[in-house]
């Protein structure tokens, strides 16, 4: 029986998604960054001689996920003949009846969790894997409520696509709490909700981390994003977090003072950043100051610095409001949010109804949406296992 377990835990691919901030058609090039930062996972298993991949959540999106894509990851995933794979489906990838999970056959060294808490045993590795898949787009009961890992000598693992102690309310989501995880008997805990790497962090005598999403998608999620390698065994454990992410978003704050001249703060931005990460990151700009004409300058600055960038975005920063309120005059336009079928589908709903406000009417197209949001993947919440 092997003594020292080796992983590596990751989260949040979220293939065929939509949703990257940047410029228009922007979206094809970043779904082209998520291959390779996959493609870079493959190697690091075979590399590293990983035993266990635990994928924790989000691996696809949902409403957007092609067939072929499904087939393609998993064709990839069966070339890992000497590790065992673990898949979470998440809030954004839920084991529902039209789920991506059910587009393809999954090779023999594949599990995906489903509904409600179950284990895998390894005798060979001395290990048990647990864990609960997403079956619906809402959580609706706690994943951790009186779970108590079994105490027969192997190693325990858990895969769970769960927030820890969340402060804010969030629809849809049942926190796990620091004590569950304390009381839990595991030996870690891979989560894989959060957009940011967590840092390893212990309940008890049970480590956890959330390893965040591969992937950065928008300038609210700086930081490195990668995967976490794990080895582990009964009396000791080493972690190391390895940033695979092949593109960064960086903020930069920048006051502008009554003295400056364009030319030299194009120059102070050059000199703080590399022709490569210029051309291989994400920036935005953001400006303050007590000039009268901060507009011009954003659009001066903006237009002086598109030449120098492969995507620079220069925008005013008001500091009565907050971050998330910035008034943006960039000449950059950020990819464009189509509306989903699911969206379409309630406004045509919205349009038939209006002038019907008879009650068997109501409850008629009541049942109508809900038929027609089920087929369209969107707004379950129960659970279809």
């Amino acid at each position: 029986m092997a003594s020292c377990v080796r992983f590596l835990q990751c989260a949040g691919f979220r293939f065929d998604s939509l949703f990257w901030d940047g410029p228009e058609g922007w979206a094809a090039q970043r779904n082209n960054d998520l291959w390779q930062t996959f493609q870079a996972v493959l190697s690091l298993c075979q590399s590293e001689k990983i035993e266990f991949l635990f994928i924790a959540g989000d691996l696809f999106e949902q409403e957007y996920v092609l067939k072929e894509t499904v087939e393609r990851v998993a064709r990839s995933l069966a070339k890992l003949e000497g590790t065992k794979i673990f898949i979470t489906p998440g809030k954004r990838d839920p084991l529902i009846i039209t789920s991506a999970y059910r587009l393809t056959v999954w090779p023999t060294n594949v599990h995906i969790f489903s509904s409600g808490v179950s284990s895998v045993k390894i005798p060979s590795h001395n290990v048990t894997v647990t864990g609960a898949g997403w079956t619906a787009f809402h959580q609706e009961r706690p994943f951790l409520d009186c779970f108590q890992a079994k105490n027969d000598g192997s190693l325990q693992f858990m895969l769970l696509h769960a927030k820890v102690d969340s402060d804010k309310s969030i629809e849809g989501f049942i926190p796990v709490r620091q004590e569950q995880i304390a009381s839990s008997g595991l030996d870690y805990l891979a989560l894989g909700n959060r957009e940011v790497w967590s840092g390893i962090q212990q309940a008890g005598e049970t480590f956890w981390a959330d390893c965040g999403v591969v992937e950065s998608r928008s300038f609210l999620n700086g930081g490195p994003h990668g995967v976490l390698l794990g080895e582990i065994e009964k009396e000791s454990s080493h972690f190391e977090f390895r940033e695979l992410g092949q593109r960064n978003y960086i903020e930069k704050d920048l006051l502008i003072e009554p003295e400056y001249e364009i030319v030299g703060v194009v120059a102070k931005l050059l000199a703080e950043t590399s022709l490569e990460e210029r051309q291989k990151n994400l920036f935005r700009i953001k400006l303050a100051g007590k000039q009268s004409d901060l507009e011009g300058i954003v659009q001066a600055l903006q237009y002086r610095l598109e030449a120098k960038f492969r995507f620079v975005e220069v925008v005013l920063l008001d500091n009565t409001i907050t971050q998330s309120k910035l008034h943006r005059v960039s000449a950059a336009k950020s990819y464009k949010s189509y509306p989903s079928h699911a969206q379409l589908f309630k406004n045509r709903l919205k349009e038939r109804v209006v002038g019907n406000t008879g009650s068997e009417t109501k409850e008629y197209w009541e049942l109508v949406q809900r038929i027609g949001l089920t087929a369209l993947e969107q707004g379950r919440i129960f659970d279809e296992d």
